[in-house]
């Protein structure tokens, strides 16, 4: 896992990331929970908080973007 900051913007990738992103149906309530949760497990919130990301920054994993919340 990658994380990288492009104009304001936490960018991460990383094979294992995309594979998660491929699988999830975004529209699907609990599908994106198994996301939020594999985030987690996978340790892209940890390699975030590592890069410096806050509460409310911006976050893209490949085509998704979101607000980073604790």
């Amino acid at each position: 896992i990658e994380v990288t900051k492009r104009d304001g913007i936490f960018v991460v990738t990383g094979a294992k990331v995309l594979r998660l992103v491929q699988s999830v149906n975004f529209d699907d309530y609990e599908s994106l929970q198994y996301f939020q949760k594999m985030l987690g497990t996978l340790g892209v919130s940890e390699a975030l908080q590592q890069a410096g990301v806050q509460e409310g920054d911006t976050v893209s994993i490949y085509d998704f973007e979101f607000e980073f919340v604790e």
